[in-house]
């Protein structure tokens, strides 16, 4: 088993160990934990303990007292001091970065996502839950409510600065009995505008490097000829757009040499499948071809992910890239300037299937399209962790 911090993503050794006291002392804001929430987080007084250097057998306390109340604690990662679930120690933990520039539709896909996820599982014979009550509340009030109930457009992401920074905690997800002991999936939002303008301290987004996959979603409306092309197709923006090419440059700037796999993923496809409607003979012509995997979704009712369909998608979406006059984000994985090798592969996404109108869903509801895919792969990626 490989279990990380959920907040910070750190792989949790067998060496180092912390607890946060949970009894009477007050929480003080703290240096270590506010560095990696992005924000002022207090937090009761933490007791560590580490493996001695000349141990050969050594099994951790299982909860340290607090040295001033006297009472227990419950354990904490020992690099961010964020709160672990019961035995997480015992679990696989699966860690997904999700990034974008502002507007991309992250937080759309992110709602649509979970409920696609809880499908397939439930068809695999098994359950998806919330692994605690902080990530259920957070998905029903940010995410389900606002696109499920109200069946409106959501409003983007905050940066973690701001007071109701939601996405400074993480949402964890079990997979129950999809895979062979305890698994958790656990997922961050960044806000487009935290890796458009980072702040000075980058110390909150450096789980980006430690990730087992980070999902970049690119708009492709945010590409001049696109928009001129479906000028009375596409929606008014609801939101100011972010600088895609910025944000992936920060991206991998926070990557660095490690070798997280990347999923590039082309979100709001629903607006390049109407290019097949359109007078261009081009592009009229690419959109139209029956034998394209970008027609066809591998729905619902297998949790395998295709990697011969996959690779197919994948050149696909590659040359869809080019003939949309962005090559440049094929070339920033595919020949980076640090020379790093890295894992990188392309989907296609429409959470909603159809353009919004206005700041509401369009009348005929949700049809999502391809929206397993990266996830699928994420997990097929880790099969041999």
């Amino acid at each position: 088993m490989t279990a990380k911090c959920p907040r910070c993503f750190h792989l949790l050794s067998g060496e180092f160990f912390a607890w946060e006291c949970v009894g009477r002392c007050p929480p003080v804001t703290e240096p270590l934990a506010s560095a990696a929430a992005g924000v002022a987080t207090q937090v009761r007084p933490i007791i560590k303990t580490q493996r001695p250097s000349d141990a050969r057998r050594w099994s951790p306390p299982q909860n340290l007292a607090c040295p001033t109340c006297g009472q227990p604690g419950r354990e904490v990662c020992p690099y961010c001091h964020f709160a672990l679930l019961p035995r997480w120690r015992e679990s696989q933990t699966i860690c997904i970065a999700l990034a974008g520039a502002r507007a991309t539709g992250k937080s759309i896909y992110l709602a649509v996502l979970i409920k696609q996820l809880e499908q397939m599982i439930s068809h695999a014979g098994s359950s998806l839950t919330f692994a605690d009550e902080t990530s259920r509340q957070i998905y029903e009030d940010v995410y389900e409510r606002p696109l499920f109930e109200a069946r409106g457009i959501m409003q983007t992401t905050r940066a973690a600065g701001t007071r109701d920074a939601y996405q400074r905690y993480p949402i964890i997800l079990s997979l129950g009995a999809l895979r062979s002991g305890p698994t958790f999936l656990v997922i961050r939002d960044v806000a487009g505008e935290d890796l458009e303008n980072p702040a000075e301290d980058k110390t909150y987004l450096q789980y980006f490097a430690r990730a087992d996959a980070v999902l970049f979603m690119f708009d492709p409306s945010a590409v001049t000829e696109v928009r001129e092309l479906l000028t009375d197709y596409l929606p008014t923006q609801l939101n100011e757009v972010g600088n895609p090419d910025r944000v992936l440059e920060n991206m991998l700037r926070l990557i660095g040499t490690s070798r997280v796999p990347i999923g590039m993923i082309l979100s709001k496809f629903d607006t390049m499948q109407a290019l097949s409607e359109v007078q261009d003979g081009q592009w009229r012509r690419v959109m139209s071809n029956p034998g394209a995997a970008f027609t066809r979704d591998p729905g619902i009712l297998t949790t395998a992910y295709d990697r011969v369909d996959g690779e197919l998608l994948h050149h696909e979406v590659r040359s869809l890239l080019h003939l949309l006059h962005a090559q440049r984000f094929v070339n920033s994985l595919a020949s980076p300037h640090d020379g790093a090798a890295r894992n990188y592969r392309f989907f296609t996404v429409s959470a909603l299937g159809d353009a919004a109108q206005g700041d509401k869903l369009h009348p005929r509801g949700i049809a999502p399209f391809r929206c397993l895919d990266p996830v699928r792969w994420v997990l097929d990626t880790q099969q041999a962790v």
